[in-house]
């Protein structure tokens, strides 16, 4: 499939088994191509399919049911699997999609509230990620920047990290809990990102 637009949207699930029926009609009726999904709070156990969509998830490493993230693709999209970011700060699947003229990652990404990240964290991310890509999640991380009330070290960090690393940032006004970050660097490219 040549790809000369793609759908994305983010969703926190707060416990995504729970909201299949939903997480269905919302696929539908918004003919999203990619779903990224924080706060799956899915195990090694969960299974979870809907039909026409490849699903990768990226659980908390302890293993219970808690945090991590998830993203659901539209099976007929050309990608494939990339590896996972997976700490106890940051839970993330990665999937590369062949665009166009080139490649670039995407991301669904989770941080739970009590974990501190430092500018080096998500530095260590981004560079997991690579030289272009997209990710979505929730943060946790609050800024004036995005419409928060005030600034926790955590978006304050987060702000440096997106700076340091040439990224850019979309939000819903309020937080960053819904925000995508943007690293493509090919002005001249011809896939156009609705978001």
């Amino acid at each position: 499939m040549d790809i000369k637009t793609i759908r994305i949207a983010e969703w926190n699930a707060n416990g995504l088994p729970h909201h299949k029926l939903e997480l269905i009609q919302f696929l539908q009726d918004n003919k999203t191509d990619v779903l990224l999904v924080s706060e799956t709070h899915c195990t090694i156990r969960t299974v979870l399919k809907i039909p026409s969509y490849s699903i990768y998830h990226c659980n908390h490493p302890d293993g219970t049911p808690h945090g991590g993230a998830a993203i659901l693709i539209r099976s007929a999209l050309q990608h494939h699997k990339a590896p996972a970011y997976q700490t106890e700060k940051i839970q993330a699947p990665i999937i590369q999609i062949k665009a166009q003229l080139w490649p670039f990652n995407i991301a669904a990404m989770y941080s739970p509230p009590r974990h501190k990240i430092e500018a080096e964290d998500c530095k260590n991310f981004f560079h997991h990620l690579g030289n272009k890509f997209i990710v979505g999640g929730d943060w946790n991380a609050k800024h004036t920047n995005w419409g928060s009330r005030l600034t926790t070290p955590k978006g304050r960090n987060l702000l440096q990290s997106i700076a340091n690393c040439n990224c850019s940032y979309i939000y819903q006004r309020g937080n960053l809990h819904t925000g995508l970050l943007t690293q493509i660097k090919r002005p001249t490219c011809s896939t156009s990102l609705f978001i």
